[in-house]
């Protein structure tokens, strides 16, 4: 029975091929579309599951609250986690790790060879008792118990030491940290947020793993708990609440600790600041990628129920004689769904070899190693029979159900044959269709009308042509002062300043105070630079001078440069400000030389902060800012590589320009509008060759009318009107339908970022004209091509 099913299903297939076809490749790339964004979702959603106890490990974070607004930190002062150990019953082990330097470049030496490591992270000796990290070589008892010890990855230590056994070996760190390599362990998979290519034991970092040095102020430590069997995390935080009013201040207490289960760290972390490791996802992307999924699929159902209705009409008098010889409602059930089985079924394996063709292109859209092996994982295999079965079940409903169900007499009746085609379902899944890649497109627009605004937007400073030349090797005032000279020196260069930070890179926090109310506070980011900071990011100054050339040694005031933000929080003009004392920075003695226009120091999801320039000695300066003044860079840093081999023979030459990184801030909402274009562009597609398909029945369904109609003088332009003007009502009505869906979801999406485009009308109706032109090309080809046909052929036949 099932066979002939097959074979009946078959020749029907083969009767109609460019239904087939139609239908075929709109499911196949449907398919397609949505395993892809199914592998970059499930492998987004998979962080941190590998590890044995991953639900019972959490981050300590930090809600830090200033001048009424709160801030979320990653990390935490260095005696939360023993502390939490010692006095929290449910905390079964703790581990710290701080990024080398807070995410310098590390400099490492291996004999004579020479590396830049970017991924270096000093770790408690519970490292193992927390995460699964397994040792490839080494004992995990002791391999970070005690000073100047690190492992490294599989990978690294293929790197630094090739064949021979990386045991025992030493690597130089900046020339500072002598290390014994004490373990290997198995690179971290892609789906790990620890991203450690070398992990040095925190006994290494003397003055943050020092008895006698444990605060719980400085919050420079990212801290993760084991936490026991069963642990209610609401009501450990109420215990953490008791921590933090026990052991801090009443003047100090201005945050509060909270706990994050590992599995949300990667998708629950983009509004998370001061976080050590770099793989962080969006939750939000995430979500617009399974929306978009589901619209394709939905789309490509949809193409194939609005074909298969279409073509019901046809097939009415081939059901009432199949009903007539004795053919059961089941047995007409079973045939309508062994076609639409089939067409599934091919769709699939064309799905499954358009992946296969278009993984590597994803993979480098989305900087992943994805591959064909989780497509045919058990997981991913249940999700793709589980949308063939629902589609075979949700496109085969109308004419396996309603078809099969009328009478015999009826279906043999002409009258009853022109309704059974389902011409009010085909018009409400048609707009469906329009609704769902109008909504896609217009979201598009906007996605790119914001990056383009983002890319326009003035940033207050000037970061072209801006190189931050890494300096954390240079051993000595003198040598760094000959680099800064040299470099000077360059016919190519316009100016040069050493800052702890720049643009885009995280500066210190610090609290500054209003005048006169000590409890009123905000959050300041303050960064130590040189004099010629404002020259060389083109700051405005509206006040004041720039920090002094040379300070006196013996003078304990330090000079700072506030943001317009910061003058205006203390409650003066930029004028009034000048000689004025910053209260609460630098325990009040910090004095206001210079008053510079705001500029974005971070990305525009974020509003604009208070921020200082000083020069206290109290921070690093591992930059080295240098404003070049050429349009030939690339020989321009063919000569700034040269100087500094010459003064840093030891040291890799490493660098960033600050425009580049100021665009991988946004790295994250470049792929996602990427995406979304081109797979929107393919939902478009598919809902077109579902018109086309429908169109090309429609004209041959009312073949006839259009000769008489010709014989009688028609125009060939009013036949197209005609036969088009259904269609481009079905197109208007679905534009009003999908404006305010697609404004509701670009108003939820722009909320992430604190400066953004309008939602101009002009885009809506631009995305409406595109639709009505998309679907008046598509319809017009089928009824341009039955308007010129000789009306004497198409009454004959």
């Amino acid at each position: 029975m099932i066979r002939n099913y097959l074979k009946i299903a078959w020749r029907s297939l083969q009767k109609n091929r460019l239904f087939t076809l139609l239908n075929g490749l709109g499911l196949a790339i449907g398919l397609a579309v949505a395993l892809l964004l199914l592998l970059y979702a499930r492998d987004e959603t998979a962080f941190d599951r590998h590890h044995q106890h991953a639900d019972r490990i959490a981050r300590v974070t930090l809600a830090a609250t200033f001048d009424g607004k709160t801030e979320r930190w990653g990390n935490a002062p260095n005696v939360v986690g023993p502390t939490m150990k010692t006095q929290l019953p449910n905390v079964e082990n703790q581990v710290r790790f701080m990024r080398h330097k807070f995410g310098q470049t590390a400099f490492v030496h291996s004999g004579e060879a020479r590396f830049t490591e970017k991924n270096l992270y000093w770790a408690d000796s519970t490292l193992f008792s927390v995460f699964d990290v397994p040792l490839l070589m080494g004992n995990p008892k002791t391999a970070l118990v005690g000073p100047n010890r690190v492992i490294v990855s599989q990978s690294a230590a293929k790197r630094y030491f090739g064949t021979e056994n990386p045991l025992g070996k030493v690597l130089d760190v900046d020339r500072s940290n002598q290390l014994e390599v004490t373990g290997v362990y198995a690179d971290f998979p892609g789906t790990s947020t620890l991203d450690a290519d070398l992990i040095g034991s925190f006994a290494s970092v003397g003055w943050a793993s020092d008895p006698t040095n444990q605060s719980w102020s400085n919050a420079s430590f990212e801290t993760y708990v084991l936490l026991k069997p069963q642990t209610d995390l609401a009501n450990l935080e109420r215990q953490l609440a008791g921590l933090v009013l026990k052991n801090v201040p009443e003047q100090n207490r201005f945050y509060t600790l909270h706990l994050q289960p590992l599995p949300a760290i990667h998708l629950h972390s983009a509004d998370i600041k001061n976080t050590s490791f770099t793989r962080v996802g969006d939750a939000r992307q995430v979500s617009i990628l399974y929306g978009l999924a589901l619209i394709i699929l939905v789309i490509a159902s949809i193409n194939y129920m609005n074909l298969a209705t279409a073509q019901a009409q046809t097939r009415s008098k081939e059901v009432g004689i199949n009903k007539v010889v004795g053919a059961t409602r089941i047995q007409l059930i079973g045939r309508f769904y062994a076609e639409t089985a089939l067409i599934v079924c091919g769709a699939v394996l064309l799905s499954i070899g358009l992946v296969v063709l278009a993984l590597p292109w994803l993979n480098t859209l989305v900087e992943k190693q994805l591959t064909l092996t989780a497509l045919f994982n058990t997981e991913m295999v249940l999700n793709l029979l589980g949308l063939a079965v629902g589609i075979v079940l949700l496109a085969g409903l109308y004419p396996a159900l309603i078809l099969s169900g009328f009478s015999a007499q009826n279906l043999l009746t002409a009258s009853l044959r022109a309704t059974t085609g389902g011409g009010g379902l085909r018009r409400s899944l048609v707009v469906t269709q329009f609704v769902a890649s109008l909504v896609l497109a217009i979201c598009t627009l906007f996605f790119y009308q914001q990056l383009q605004f983002i890319q326009q937007r003035k940033l207050g400073y000037e970061p072209t042509q801006v190189v931050a030349v890494t300096t954390a090797t240079v051993q000595s005032k003198e040598q760094m002062d000959r680099l800064k000279n040299d470099f000077e020196a360059l016919s190519t260069v316009d100016n040069v300043c050493r800052a702890q930070a720049f643009p885009g890179r995280d500066g210190s926090g610090r609290s500054l105070t209003k005048p006169l109310d000590s409890k009123a506070t905000t959050y300041i980011t303050s960064n130590r630079v040189t004099s010629t900071f404002v020259d060389v990011l083109s700051l405005k100054l509206l006040a004041g001078t720039t920090l002094p050339v040379n300070k006196d040694a013996k003078d304990t005031t330090v000079q700072v440069v506030l943001n317009k933000t910061a003058v205006d929080f203390l409650g003066y003009t930029p004028a009034q400000a000048i000689g004025k004392i910053a209260p609460g920075v630098f325990n009040n003695s910090a004095q206001i030389v210079g008053v510079v226009a705001d500029f974005h120091f971070e990305s525009l999801h974020q509003p604009i902060k208070a921020y200082a320039f000083h020069n206290a000695d109290t921070e690093d300066r591992p930059f080295m800012l240098v404003k070049t003044r050429t349009q030939n860079l690339p020989e321009t840093m063919r000569q700034l590589e040269a100087v500094y081999q010459k003064s840093l023979p030891d040291s890799a030459f490493e660098f960033t320009f600050l425009d580049q990184h100021l665009n991988s801030l946004y790295r994250s909402e470049q792929r996602t509008a990427t995406i979304v274009l081109i797979f929107a562009g393919l939902a478009i597609f598919i809902a077109c060759l579902g018109l086309f398909g429908l169109a090309t029945f429609t004209t041959e369904q009312r073949t006839k009318e259009i000769g008489v109609r010709k014989v009688l003088g028609a125009s060939v332009a009013s036949i197209v009107t005609l036969l088009s003007k259904d269609f481009l009502r079905l197109v208007v009505i679905a534009i009003l339908i999908a404006s305010p869906l697609a404004w509701y979801a670009m108003t939820r999406w722009l909320e992430g970022f604190a400066y953004k485009v309008n939602l101009a009308w002009w885009v809506f109706a631009g995305a409406g004209l595109l639709a009505v032109v998309v679907a008046l090309l598509t319809v017009s080809f089928q009824s341009v091509r039955a308007a010129l046909k000789n009306p004497v052929k198409s009454l004959r036949s």
